[in-house]
């Protein structure tokens, strides 16, 4: 099997998705309300979001460009990378797999048990796709074993714990993140509704999510919140609901000032980490301090929202959760994190 039957192999599930969301039936696809019924968080226009986004990137001529920047093998290498999936958001392990399929390597998915219907689908669906595959690509929820290098995901704590267990071996680890917004106050209405979807898409749960927004000292809160109300269904989700009612009891007890959108609050602190339903904000008045203050702090920020790109990380308003197959994450190159190590 070349590399260019495995970019065929990529762009035909890339088709899958099309399919899948122009509600057209295919074998095996779990179905929407099975994948929600497993995770809350991972309701329909979610998960067909993502659908539509990775089929966007799965074609041949997209996925060919990818590879030629790589010296990668056509033939198959019996080296075995492990990957262990987070499952926040939708198929967020997906391009740690896209890669290390593209490389020929045998692949050892441990899956997380909020993503172990939609990824497991996604898994099966590719290795379906030629009889070669079979036994080279596995996937599991338990204890991984018999690998050479590994990608993981996870919290800091998670991480901490991803330190001892993989000592030993060639690793990508990757530990939380957050995404920023740096506002000058002359924004259009569409890039406001656009910075919407930066901060509502997928309930703020993924590392490119708007977390933090840095202001204009004496910002008028207003347009955003007309510009937020796209989102004011948001407040129906069950699981969304208790999490913003909680933190406005929270607030109200210890008397915390707020801005409240009636679906999200909007508070004061120097946290890039915020709570779902609640987005912090920082006052500046100077404000390439902000942007020097965020280069120094690169290794906790996904993306940057910013009119004036500063950094690798700064993204326009409404792209950061439309990542291509080239953002890789934390900006560390895993095509060529794979093909270093199996060639030691």
């Amino acid at each position: 099997m070349t590399l260019n039957d495995r970019i065929n192999i990529l762009a035909s599930f890339g088709n899958d998705l099309a399919a899948i969301c122009d509600g057209k039936e295919v074998e095996g696809f779990p179905g929407f309300e099975k994948i929600k019924a497993y995770n809350p968080w991972f309701t329909e226009d979610n998960v067909r979001f993502c659908l539509q986004n990775w089929h966007s990137q799965l074609n041949k001529e997209n996925l060919a460009k990818f590879c030629s920047s790589y010296n990668i093998s056509d033939k198959l290498s019996d080296f075995c990378v492990a990957i262990v999936m987070a499952g926040n958001i939708p198929m967020v392990g997906f391009h740690d797999f896209a890669c290390a399929f593209l490389c020929g390597v045998r692949i050892e998915a441990k899956l997380s048990s909020k993503d172990n219907v939609l990824m497991k689908w996604a898994i099966e669906q590719i290795t379906a796709k030629l009889p070669e595959l079979a036994g080279r690509i596995t996937h599991t929820e338990e204890r991984l074993s018999d690998f050479d290098a590994v990608i993981a995901t996870g919290s800091n704590n998670t991480n901490r714990y991803f330190e001892y267990y993989f000592g030993k071996y060639d690793k990508i680890l990757r530990h939380n993140r957050n995404s920023v917004a740096i506002i000058t106050g002359d924004e259009t209405d569409e890039e406001l509704s656009a910075l919407a979807d930066d901060v509502f898409m997928y309930f703020g749960l993924g590392c490119r999510s708007v977390s933090k927004l840095f202001l204009p000292r004496g910002y008028d809160f207003n347009r955003m919140g007309e510009a937020f109300q796209k989102y004011a269904d948001i407040i129906n989700h069950n699981k969304y609901n208790n999490n913003y009612s909680y933190q406005y009891a929270v607030m109200g007890m210890n008397k915390i000032e707020h801005v409240n959108f009636g679906h999200l609050l909007l508070t004061e602190k120097k946290d890039l980490n915020s709570p779902i339903g609640v987005l912090h904000f920082e006052y500046y008045d100077d404000i390439k301090a902000v942007e020097n203050e965020l280069m120094q702090n690169a290794e906790n920020i996904q993306c940057i929202v910013a009119k004036r790109k500063f950094s690798e990380n700064c993204v326009n308003f409404g792209d950061t959760q439309k990542p291509n197959i080239y953002n890789f994450a934390d900006n560390i190159d895993t095509i060529k994190f794979i093909t270093g190590v199996c060639r030691k």
